[in-house]
């Protein structure tokens, strides 16, 4: 793997700090962090802006897609102390179960979200 491209919702409180987190750790490889809520933003043509929004998505090498758990898995193994969780959640069955617990993630990111800006104002 020469290269990461991470599309990720900047728009998204809990996004946005998970992006920042990973943006401080030293990777293996170079990683572009694009920001799908930025409309100047250039995705690939194969990659539409709602479909990336609604799961994370990883592109390796500009060719390779992943998105959900596998998305996670391809990017924690990027970084030391996040390695060996990615290399677990790659095994067809955990990332099977991993999949799953993220499209329920996904239906309580809303009341998360508003939780988090709710922290968030001063």
């Amino acid at each position: 793997m020469n290269s990461l491209e991470v599309f990720y919702d900047g728009g998204c409180p809990l996004c946005r700090r998970e992006i920042s987190y990973f943006r401080a750790l030293k990777s293996r490889v170079p990683i572009i962090w694009l920001d799908l809520t930025d409309v100047h933003a250039q995705l690939p043509p194969e990659l539409d802006r709602c479909s990336a929004l609604a799961r994370m998505h990883v592109r390796v090498n500009g060719q390779i897609y992943y998105k959900g758990a596998a998305a996670f898995a391809t990017l924690w193994s990027q970084f030391a102390y996040w390695r060996m969780l990615g290399l677990l959640l790659k095994v067809p069955p955990v990332t099977w179960c991993a999949d799953r617990l993220y499209s329920l993630f996904l239906k309580l990111r809303p009341r998360l979200q508003r939780w988090v800006q709710r922290q968030e104002k001063p």
